[in-house]
């Protein structure tokens, strides 16, 4: 009879384990115009202000290119600080070299950086801020700017945060109206613990539970057999 019970209280865990899965999400700000690069070393520390849209962190990335392809590759910084700030205590440090593939002017890289799995704020803003020694790395940034005839090609198109610098970039990047965003992606996972179940599943949990009920009135009236008093 406890094995019964064993199993029937472990059959309905499992039909509840699905509820406390995370789902993966990925963000990804890759503006169709964005034709401008910025030399991180030029402006750091550089970052770009987002709004976390999950629980957790698992990467962060920048597509990068080159201005000075003669440059030495030396190792970047990278910092994920809580607030739309560029400086403060990081929640998180990684040091890394661009590719071999960006090797001069028109090459772009993703560089995603990994997270350990960690914990955000939904809803709340962070920054991931960049620092370099030499002047070879290049943050792709947007919107793109047309020369002929002069002016913007597109306006914002991430609300949840802006790019951030030392100095100003470009006349469009600073102040109230900017609206630059590097070219960036993040992966984390959200919390479905507090989803509301669908009606199959439900029927499932609740088959579950009544194994569960059922093993131990049986348990309990077995008890009552041997039991004369």
């Amino acid at each position: 009879m406890l094995k019964a019970l064993r199993l029937a209280t472990a059959a309905a865990i499992a039909i509840a384990a699905p509820f406390a899965a995370q789902a993966a999400e990925t963000v990804e700000v890759a503006p169709a115009t964005a034709d401008r690069m910025v030399t991180v070393s030029a402006y750091d520390p550089i970052g770009q202000s987002f709004t976390a849209t999950t629980d957790t962190l698992s990467s962060f990335g920048f597509r990068f290119g080159t201005l000075n392809a003669s440059s030495p590759n030396t190792p970047l910084t990278f910092r994920l600080l809580a607030g739309e700030t560029l400086t403060g205590s990081a929640l998180f440090t990684q040091v890394f070299t661009l590719p071999s593939t960006i090797a001069q002017r028109g090459d772009l890289a993703w560089v995603d950086i990994a997270l350990p799995d960690l914990p955000v704020t939904m809803n709340s803003i962070y920054t991931a801020v960049l620092t370099a020694t030499s002047s070879r790395a290049g943050l792709q940034v947007g919107p793109g700017y047309s020369y002929s005839p002069p002016g913007l090609k597109s306006g914002d198109v991430y609300a949840g945060g802006k790019l951030l610098s030392t100095g100003t970039t470009y006349s469009n990047c600073a102040g109230a109206s900017n609206n630059c965003d590097a070219v960036f992606r993040y992966t984390g996972e959200v919390n479905a613990a507090g989803a509301v179940p669908e009606p199959a599943t439900w029927a499932l949990m609740i088959l579950g539970f009544a194994a569960v009920g059922g093993a131990l009135r049986k348990r309990g009236s077995r008890s009552l057999a041997f039991n004369p008093a």
